[in-house]
Order: structure tokens, then C-alpha cells, then sequence
């Protein structure tokens, strides 16, 4: 009788660990499943800006631009506002958040720079830090002209 009472009890032991495996595994899944990011492409894609006409050659433009943001059946609409420039020869598009707390910088006219309101941060026409705590300089995004079009492109 001894010999069976082991058997039994290896018989359980086993079942047991064969039961914890499985369990561990599924919530492994499930924290994978949540932690997981919901999208593992670059979601950044072209949108119509201006055309060059529209940029004055002594200040930037300020653009608010709209995309539509579907997550299975939740719908936003997710707005960006950026400066549109010259750049030489060529154009440059700045976020307009500062790098430092996330503010909303602004172009001031009279000082040919952007502030920003909340702790001071200053920063040129490029986009790099003047003064102020700042961190980095304004996000940069790519430009293109659409030849089809003649229009302004900016990848967000």
C-alpha cells in the first residue's frame, strides 16, 4: 500500500505543476495582450499642408492639421499644430511643443523667435534652443512638395 499512496501523491504533485504552467502561461498572454502596444507600425503618414504661396517670407506658418484616428471602433480626431517655413531652398515644419513641459510655443514677430509661456523657453527660427530650460530643440518633420499638386506635404 505504500508504494500506491506515492504514486498518487507524484501523480498530483505533477498535475499541480502541469496546472500552474497552464495558468502562468495564460496570464503571461493576457499581460502581453494589454501591455502590448496597439500598433507596432509607424502610424505617420503624409498630409496636405499649404502650397508655397502661402508661406510669407518674414515669419512662419502656423498650421493646424486634422487626421482621423481609427482604434477598432473608437474614432478621434487628432489635431497638430505646426510652423511651416522656408528653409533656403527648401521648406521646414516644427512642432509647436515645447520640449521642455509640453506647452504650446507661439512666434513672436518683434523678436523673430518662438516662446514659449510656460517657463520661458526660446528658440529660433530653425527650431534650436536659445534660452531657457528646454532640454532640446523644436520636433522636426519631414517636408515634401507633392508634384502632382504643388502643394506642401508634411509627414505626421
Amino acid at each position: 500500500m505504500a508504494g500506491s499512496g506515492e504514486d498518487r501523491r507524484t501523480v498530483l504533485a505533477r498535475m499541480v505543476t502541469v496546472a500552474g504552467g497552464v495558468i502562468s502561461a495564460g496570464v503571461a498572454g493576457l499581460v502581453a495582450v494589454v501591455a502590448a502596444p496597439a500598433r507596432l507600425t509607424n502610424p505617420r503618414t503624409w498630409r496636405r499642408a499649404a502650397t508655397p504661396s502661402d508661406l510669407p517670407s518674414d515669419q512662419p506658418l502656423t498650421l493646424v492639421l486634422t487626421a482621423r484616428d481609427a482604434d477598432g471602433w473608437y474614432e478621434t480626431k487628432k489635431q497638430s499644430v505646426i510652423f511651416l517655413d522656408r528653409d533656403g531652398s527648401g521648406y521646414r515644419a516644427l512642432s509647436s511643443t515645447c520640449a521642455h513641459l509640453g506647452c504650446r510655443v507661439k512666434w513672436d514677430e518683434t523678436r523673430a523667435q518662438f516662446l514659449c509661456p510656460c517657463h520661458g523657453g526660446v528658440y529660433d527660427r530653425e527650431g534650436n534652443v536659445v534660452a531657457g530650460p528646454p532640454p532640446r530643440g523644436l520636433e522636426r518633420f519631414n517636408v515634401r512638395l507633392n508634384p502632382q499638386t504643388g502643394e506642401l506635404e508634411v509627414e505626421l
